[in-house]
């Protein structure tokens, strides 16, 4: 069975030769990447050698998730919202758990070089003070 963490709170309605077809979606989880630094570094103190991120929300019960991918691993961090925040569980990734837009985005944390290689290079993610945070990946590689 799959679950999925992140509700689709938009939706849209189009009407083709007088047929009407309904669907969802959901914000993908960059919009709010710089809001979620704090927790996004609480995950990555627990372990620093993980820093490509691929998903971070909001969760139903307040808490927020941070999905890592690192050397053909995935993690889950769940840490509190708030000025201090407290990582409560960091574990494998759950595979039976989906999140809407997950690997929509994918956010590599600096410090360090740009990451996008001989193809490209990543577009740098500064803080509202100029200060580097690192790079937005490009989700179909190269």
């Amino acid at each position: 069975m799959r679950v999925f963490a992140a509700p689709f709170p938009m939706s849209a309605t189009l009407e083709v030769d007088g047929r009407v077809f309904g669907g969802c979606a959901a914000m993908r989880w960059d919009y709010q990447l710089i809001a979620l630094m704090p927790q996004i570094d609480a995950c990555i103190a627990r372990a620093p050698e993980t820093r490509w991120v691929t998903y971070a929300g909001e969760q139903d019960d307040g808490a927020v998730l941070v999905r890592f991918a690192a050397d053909g691993a995935g993690f889950d961090c769940t840490v509190s919202l708030g000025a201090d925040p407290q990582v409560a569980r960091f574990v494998p990734r759950d595979e039976t758990l989906e999140v809407a837009t997950e690997h929509a985005a994918i956010f590599a944390r600096g410090p360090g070089d740009n990451p996008g290689g001989e193809c490209y290079d990543a577009p740098e993610v500064r803080g509202a003070d100029g200060a580097l945070l690192g790079w937005m990946m490009d989700p179909m590689g190269c």
